[in-house]
């Protein structure tokens, strides 16, 4: 079995340790090859009682052999305590929670759960089980893509709970037109930012709101009542007079000519 490593006939000894994970604190329980509880205390979530335990747990490797470590959470609470365990060296493996669930059901008192029952359930499925995934430092792209995916999870949900209270003022405000309109569909969204009462769509009428739709922001007005557009105003040559020719123009807007010199 895994708990005992045979090396040119002798027994090397190992430990098994189980952390039962939560957001303010873990609960660590480790246990030796034939289950038996070393130790079983609380550890604070933070790197200085973690620091601790990890102290803790090497001297434990020290004097009973090799020591595998079980959390039943992965990420999220969970990701600074397996960060460091890591770091330290520990193989660290994953236990489900529906396991330890139905493993802490069939031991004595275990309809009633508690952390150090959790915890001590952990260590002896490390003890017990060999096909249990290891826990591995993700690399920098599999990091990254994480923090992209946990990002966009988090716009998708703020979106859907923003289009879902505006479903809900608009059925309390023009049920008709909320079940005419679609908040996710960019015309209506346009359309609900300037008309959503029906007086404001009865004022519109049918010409404002099809322009609304089509992007404009009003009607266009009728023939004649945009100012008419400025004549062009003409090129200035930038040809310069000869040294014995000024220079003339008839009028402002008109080029500049040459006109020769009176000899004195």
């Amino acid at each position: 079995m895994r708990h005992r490593l045979f090396d040119e006939g002798s027994v090397t000894l190992s430990a098994n340790a189980g952390f039962d994970i939560a957001k303010d604190f873990h609960w660590l329980a480790v246990t030796d090859d034939r289950g038996r509880q070393i130790t079983s205390r609380r550890v604070d979530n933070d790197p200085d009682a973690i620091g601790q335990a990890i102290a803790g747990l090497k001297a434990v490797q020290t004097e009973h052999g090799e020591l595998t470590v079980g959390v039943d959470l992965m990420g999220s609470v969970a990701a600074l305590l397996t960060a460091m365990l890591l770091a330290a060296g520990f193989r660290v493996v994953h236990v489900p929670g529906l396991a330890v669930n139905r493993a802490r059901r069939g031991t004595r008192g275990g309809e009633n759960k508690s952390d150090p029952r959790d915890a001590k359930v952990i260590a002896e499925q490390v003890m017990l089980r060999t096909d249990l995934r290891q826990v591995r430092l993700p690399d920098e792209a599999t990091a990254e893509l994480r923090l992209l995916v946990s990002h966009r999870t988090v716009l998708v949900k703020e979106t859907t709970a923003r289009i879902n209270r505006l479903r809900d003022l608009l059925a309390s405000i023009h049920p008709g037109l909320e079940k005419a309109t679609d908040p996710t569909n960019r015309s209506s969204l346009r359309l609900l930012a300037r008309y959503v009462t029906p007086q404001e769509i009865r004022r519109a009428g049918a010409g404002r709101i099809t322009a609304c739709l089509q992007g404009a922001v009003s009607v266009s007005p009728p023939p004649g009542a945009w100012p008419r557009p400025r004549s062009p105003r003409p090129v200035l040559s930038t040809r310069r007079c000869p040294a014995n020719a000024a220079p003339h123009s008839s009028s402002r807007n008109s080029p500049t000519t040459c006109s020769p010199s009176k000899a004195g």
